[in-house]
């Protein structure tokens, strides 16, 4: 299905025949939910004013996003490539909006619920990398796990039976990152269960205390295994270079320190000599096609006030989740820190916040749902004080007799 991906799109060698049918596909998916579409997005100002009011950094970041193309040297492409990445957004934007939590984690379930099974079938190759493969068994199990606490006997046998595949296959990726993910994944399910006793500003505390621990429990076991690896047995791997490029990258960074490079603008291999990150290699003379960290991808991209500004909503985003784990009695409470946890983590290595990828769609459900929930809420607290008012109005004013009413009202 790769010619229908957005990415395609974005692409320098794609064809015009590949850009024609892609475009019909998805033009011919719009008209047949025109119907549903026009029921369904004449809530739009609501929409954004509810964005620009509880997730303000988000839209600032999409924003920057936007503007790339007018700080890339390649502005052309920059402006296709971005416009297309905001287009795939609002369609993810959508959808979360849209559905209900847990219809978004029934979607979630069949996402992962296929993959694990392709796992099954093809091994580990269909996901092209262990880095890949690994950390995507990791959160599946999760995920299958969460579905599974609350549907019913006849298949709750099925989908713990699935999540112990997925745990299985973690170990048979052979990623350090999938097994130190599983790991941190199985005890944030622990944690989670603390969390909702507490009130929300020392839960959105401790969860940040949880996430220092768990990076640095990433970084720990990484930096052992280099030291293994190749001081021991002398042998090099990809992690060796990983410092090396993002020394490159932090520098690289630097020197367009506000708004980096724009959208796509730093990774152009094609050009030769002339492409901003040619000299981006390891000790071994590896060429980087990325920078193996999404937050630094995010900072060539957009500059460190884009990188701020993401992280700010990531913070915001974290705090909602931290609200909807504390509010929530069903499986889906612990949802959102479960996805923005293995976000954070897999980022440290990995590269998948910057491009339209699963990583990037699962953040954007998870902050179209709580921020429309936010805005509910918001309405709800007007309302509740509105009537709270008029109540009080109401039984403050004097009493009027029934005699003075007559005479006033003789009607």
């Amino acid at each position: 299905m790769n010619k229908f991906h957005p990415q395609v799109l974005t692409l320098r060698d794609t064809t015009l025949p590949t850009i024609s049918i892609t475009l019909a596909t998805y033009i011919a998916c719009l008209v047949l939910l025109a119907p549903r579409l026009n029921s369904n997005l004449k809530d739009t100002v609501y929409i954004v004013s509810s964005f620009l009011k509880n997730n303000l950094f988000f839209c600032g970041y999409i924003l920057i996003m936007l503007l790339s193309f007018s700080f890339s040297n390649i502005p052309g492409y920059t402006l296709k490539a971005s416009l297309v990445h905001i287009g795939v957004t609002l369609a993810l934007i959508y959808i979360g909006k849209q559905y209900t939590w847990k219809e978004l984690l029934a979607m979630l379930t069949w996402y992962h619920g296929i993959a694990v099974i392709l796992f099954l079938v093809y091994g580990m190759e269909h996901f092209g990398h262990k880095n890949y493969a690994g950390p995507t068994m990791a959160v599946s199990a999760i995920i299958l796990y969460l579905w599974s606490v609350d549907v019913s006997r006849k298949y709750k046998l099925v989908f713990m039976s699935l999540a112990m595949l997925a745990v299985v296959f973690v170990q048979q990726a052979g990623s350090g990152m999938g097994k130190a993910l599983i790991f941190i994944l199985i005890c944030l399910l622990g944690f989670l269960r603390f969390l909702k006793r507490l009130p929300p500003r020392t839960a959105f505390a401790c969860m940040g205390v949880f996430l220092a621990i768990a990076v640095s429990l990433v970084i720990l076991i990484t930096e052992n295994a280099e030291y293994i690896i190749v001081e021991k047995l002398g042998k090099d791997m990809t992690l060796t270079g990983r410092t090396y490029i993002w020394a490159h990258v932090v520098d690289a960074i630097n020197k367009y320190p506000l708004f980096g490079y724009g959208y796509g603008g730093f990774w152009q291999e094609w050009r030769g000599p002339n492409d901003p990150s040619f000299n981006v290699r390891t000790p071994s003379g590896f060429k980087a096609m990325h920078a193996h960290n999404g937050f630094l991808d995010m900072g060539l991209d957009f500059g460190w006030i884009g990188l701020s500004l993401f992280s700010l909503s990531l913070l915001v985003n974290i705090y909602y989740g931290v609200l909807h784990l504390i509010r929530t009695k069903d499986s889906t409470a612990g949802l959102p820190l479960v996805i923005f946890t293995w976000l954070i983590i897999t980022n440290y290595t990995e590269t998948s916040l910057v491009a339209i990828s699963s990583g990037w769609a699962f953040y954007v459900l998870m902050t179209a749902r709580l921020t429309m929930d936010v805005a509910a809420e918001d309405t709800s607290d007007d309302a509740h004080i509105q009537n709270a008012l008029a109540f009080e109005s109401t039984s403050s004013s004097p009493q009027i007799s029934a005699t003075e009413e007559r005479r006033n009202y003789p009607d």
